[in-house]
C-alpha cells in the first residue's frame, strides 16, 4: 500500500509540474508584443511588408502546433500514468488477493493437518480399544472354556446318576405299567359290558318312543285332517254362492292366531268371483275353529285351503 501511494504522489506532481510549463507557454505567447518590421519607403514593391506579416503568423501558427502537440504529448504521457497507475493498483490487487488465496489455503492446510492429526488419535484410539476389547475377549472365553469343561464334568456325573436312577424308574415304572394295563383291561371290559346294556336299553326305549311317536303323528294328522274339515265348513257356512261359480274352484291363503281369528286371508290362484265370495265368507266368520294342540297350531297356523261351492 505504501509503494502504491508514492506512485500516486509522483504522478501528481509530474501533471502539476506540466500544467504549469503550458500555462507559462500559453501566457507568453499572448501577452509577448510582435516585432513590428521596420518598413523602407522605396520604389520598390510592398512584398517587404507583405513577408514580415507572414513571418510573424507563421511564428505564433507554429508556437500553437508546438503547445498543442506539447498537450497531446502530455495528454498521452498522463494516459500512460494512469494507466501504470491502473495496472500498478490492479497488481496491488491482484497481489491481495493472492495473499489472501495463499492466507485461506494455508488456513484449509492447517485445518487438513489438524484434522488428519485427530484422525490419526482417533484411529490409535479406536486401535488400543480394539485391543483392550480383544483381551477382554480372550479371558471371556478362556473363563468361558473353563465353566465349560467344569458343566461338562458334572453333567457327566449327573447324567451317570441319571442312569441309574433311570434304570431302577424303568423297572418300578413297568410294574406300575402292568398294573395300569391290568386295571385297564379290567374296566374297558366292564365299559363293553355296561354299553351293551344301555344300547339295549336305549334301543328297546327307542322302539318304544318310535311308536308313541307313530300314535302321536296318527292323532295329529288325524286333528288336521280334522280342523281342515270344521275350518271349510265353518267357511261355507257363511259362503253365498250362486250357479254361476259351479264347476269353479279358489284356493285361499288363511293365516290364523292360536286361537283361530283369522289374522289374513288372500287369494293364491282361481276363478276372481269364486275368490272374492270365499274371501268374504272368511272374513265374515272373523274366527275358524282350532285345537289346542301346539304341534296342530303349528300346522293350520298357515294353511292353503281350496274351495269349490256346492250344489244339489
Amino acid at each position: 500500500m505504501k509503494e502504491e501511494s508514492n506512485i500516486v504522489k509522483a504522478a501528481l506532481s509530474s501533471v502539476t509540474l506540466h500544467v504549469v510549463i503550458l500555462g507559462s507557454l500559453l501566457i507568453g505567447a499572448i501577452i509577448t508584443p510582435s516585432k513590428k518590421p521596420v518598413l523602407e519607403m522605396t520604389l520598390a514593391s510592398d512584398k517587404p511588408i507583405v513577408k514580415a506579416a507572414m513571418v510573424n503568423n507563421a511564428d505564433v501558427q507554429k508556437q500553437l502546433d508546438k503547445l498543442k502537440k506539447q498537450k497531446r504529448d502530455e495528454k498521452q504521457a498522463q494516459a500512460r500514468r494512469d494507466k501504470k497507475v491502473k495496472d500498478e493498483q490492479k497488481r496491488i490487487r491482484d497481489l491481495e488477493r493472492l495473499k489472501k488465496k495463499r492466507l485461506a489455503e494455508k488456513k484449509a492446510a492447517d485445518k487438513a493437518a489438524k484434522k488428519s492429526r485427530d484422525d490419526a488419535k482417533k484411529q490409535k484410539k479406536l486401535a488400543d480399544d480394539a485391543i483392550k476389547k480383544s483381551k477382554a475377549k480372550q479371558k471371556v472365553e478362556a473363563d468361558k472354556a473353563k465353566k465349560l469343561k467344569t458343566e461338562r464334568l458334572r453333567q457327566e456325573k449327573a447324567a451317570a446318576k441319571a442312569k441309574a436312577k433311570r434304570i431302577s424308574d424303568a423297572k418300578a415304572a413297568k410294574a406300575k405299567a402292568d398294573k395300569i394295563r391290568k386295571d385297564k383291561l379290567a374296566k374297558e371290559k366292564a365299559a363293553r359290558e355296561q354299553k351293551q346294556r344301555e344300547d339295549a336299553l336305549a334301543k328297546e326305549m327307542a322302539e318304544e318312543q318310535a311308536s308313541l311317536n307313530k300314535a302321536r303323528q296318527a292323532k295329529v294328522m288325524s286333528e288336521i285332517q280334522k280342523y281342515t274339515s270344521l275350518i271349510s265348513s265353518e267357511i261355507k257356512r257363511h259362503w253365498i254362492t250362486d250357479q254361476s261359480m259351479k264347476g269353479k274352484e279358489c284356493v285361499l291363503n288363511i293365516k290364523l292366531a292360536s286361537n283361530g281369528l283369522v289374522l289374513s286371508v288372500k287369494a293364491s290362484s282361481g276363478d276372481t268371483v269364486v275368490c272374492n265370495s270365499a274371501r268374504t265368507a272368511v272374513l265374515k266368520a272373523e274366527q275358524l275353529p282350532m285345537s289346542k294342540d301346539p304341534q296342530v297350531f303349528t300346522k293350520l297356523k298357515e294353511i292353503n285351503l281350496t274351495v269349490q261351492p256346492e250344489f244339489d
